[in-house]
């Protein structure tokens, strides 16, 4: 009889999610490849067929930002959804180049019905928190304000909620260049799961064991069924309070400078009931501003 053991079974779901942020942090991943970098990369990834078409409609796209009017004219041949994709998986590359620079530029201004898939917005989403330069940075965010999507500050917190001070701080700088009323909302939702105390709890602590329990005999292959039980401990808990301040310091810092709350979501929820239109109007004059940014780039 074989038998395996697994360590992690029975552990909380939000601790192994930081476990694997964790590991991922280790084994070089980006930051971000959890949460947004990830998600684009899985829709992103084409079929081996499509690899070599795709990358001949990515250098038809560089060539026309470089003055070649026949592949510019190409480009345009493609569909939305396709240009959308293309331009997500280069605004994404690891390439410093004018064409780059341009897809970003045209992400940022996509109508929502040339972006179906959110693509493009998640591209912009990963630069702005991920990328090394702080101009395509500064670009994405710009973008982000532009296109005012409600789906992008909750992909951003969770960023903020996962990653190292560096890319925190892009996310936060994110957040605030949108300054949506749903920013605050998004931030205070999150805060209120965590806040104060809880109903009573348990935790499982112990082992997964496999074992081979039988054979299916099929000619002359055996099969083996293989089954599984559990042995640790299993203790009550109830959580008293939560000593996290991430919300609390996210939310001062994309808030106006003049605003002081206590640390509190209940405050900060009824300063944002009160502040609701005021709000609005200020992220309003920035999309404006971002977009006047973008159509009139210096």
């Amino acid at each position: 009889m074989g038998t395996t053991v697994n360590p992690f079974v029975g552990i909380s779901s939000a601790f192994l999610c930081v476990l694997c942020v964790l590991c991922g942090e280790k084994s070089g991943l980006a930051a971000d490849s959890v949460v947004v970098g990830g998600e684009l990369e899985v829709r992103l990834k084409p079929d081996a067929a499509l690899k070599a078409l795709r990358k001949e409609q990515l250098d038809l796209y560089r060539n026309a930002v470089a003055g070649d009017e026949r592949a510019l004219k190409a480009w345009q041949a493609l569909k939305p959804a396709t240009r959308t994709s293309l331009l997500a998986e280069l605004a994404a590359a690891k390439e410093e180049s004018p064409a780059r620079t341009r897809a970003i530029r045209e992400l940022a201004r996509l109508a929502p019905s040339d972006d179906p898939d959110s693509l493009g917005l998640l591209a912009l989403a990963r630069v702005a928190v991920a990328e090394g330069d702080g101009t395509l940075r500064a670009l994405a965010r710009t973008g982000l304000a532009a296109r005012d999507d409600a789906r992008v500050p909750a992909w951003l917190l969770q960023v903020v909620e996962r990653s190292d001070e560096l890319v925190r701080a892009n996310a936060v700088a994110a957040l605030k260049a949108i300054g949506t009323p749903r920013v605050f909302e998004v931030i205070i939702e999150h805060w209120k799961e965590t806040w104060g105390a809880s109903p009573r709890d348990h935790c499982f602590f112990g082992n997964s064991r496999s074992y081979i329990a039988n054979y299916e005999v099929s000619g002359s292959s055996y099969d083996p069924v293989v089954r599984n039980f559990f042995t640790g401990v299993v203790l009550d808990a109830k959580v008293v309070r939560v000593e996290g301040d991430i919300y609390f310091i996210t939310i001062r810092e994309v808030a106006p400078e003049d605003v002081k709350l206590p640390n509190d979501p209940a405050a900060w929820e009824k300063w944002l009931l009160q502040e609701r239109d005021k709000l609005a109007k200020l992220a309003a004059l920035k999309r404006a501003a971002a977009l006047t940014q973008l159509e009139n780039p210096k």
